[in-house]
């Protein structure tokens, strides 16, 4: 099997099909997302467009132009003191070719902006039966902080999540406030 191309960009919002479809592929499994109906696309083209203000939202394609994947980062919590931590989502479709780097190097340049516009820590939320997305936290350092057993109910059952976290700044005693996107990029 042949090494698939692909490149990483910024999403824009002409990208809210795409993003659509391939979390609505998901939606209907109870072991990746706790989602019981898929937004409708215009919710995504809002998502793109207020995530890229504060955070980035990436997209993998192929070299025809076909989303191989994403990734987005969003507020951990609402209050000020979080502001350096970044919650992240990443899906790749289901019919991206698996085992050939793009979710690492999704998370890669992910990471990379959020370094240079001053975060700290990037956490991800994972259903607890998704064993695939624990190991690929892992294998990028992440670490288990906490696990809240039967969080959800979908389809006919309770499930828990994982909560995963992994730092990715420094600290000092007076932190800048993170910069916008459109500053580092």
């Amino acid at each position: 099997m042949s090494k698939t191309e692909y490149k990483i960009r910024l999403a824009t919002e002409n990208d809210a099909q795409a993003v659509h479809d391939i979390y609505g592929a998901y939606v209907p499994l109870d072991y990746v997302t706790f989602t019981v109906n898929n937004p409708n696309v215009e919710a995504y083209r809002q998502k793109i467009i207020n995530t890229l203000d504060k955070y980035p939202f990436l997209i993998a394609e192929n070299g025809v132009g076909e989303v191989l994947g994403y990734v987005y980062g969003s507020q951990l919590r609402p209050h000020d003191a979080y502001q350096w931590n970044v919650e992240w989502t990443i899906v790749l479709s289901p019919d991206a070719t698996k085992r050939q780097g793009i979710a690492s190097a999704l998370y890669k340049e992910f990471a990379k902006i959020l370094v240079k516009q001053g975060y700290r820590y990037i956490y991800g939320v994972l259903v607890d039966t998704n064993k695939a997305s624990f190991e690929f936290h892992k294998s990028l350092g992440f670490n288990e902080v906490g696990h809240f057993e039967n969080a959800g109910f979908k389809l006919g059952a309770w499930r828990g999540i994982r909560w995963m976290v992994k730092r990715i700044g420094t600290f000092e005693n007076e932190p800048q406030k993170p910069l916008k996107l459109s500053e580092v990029i």
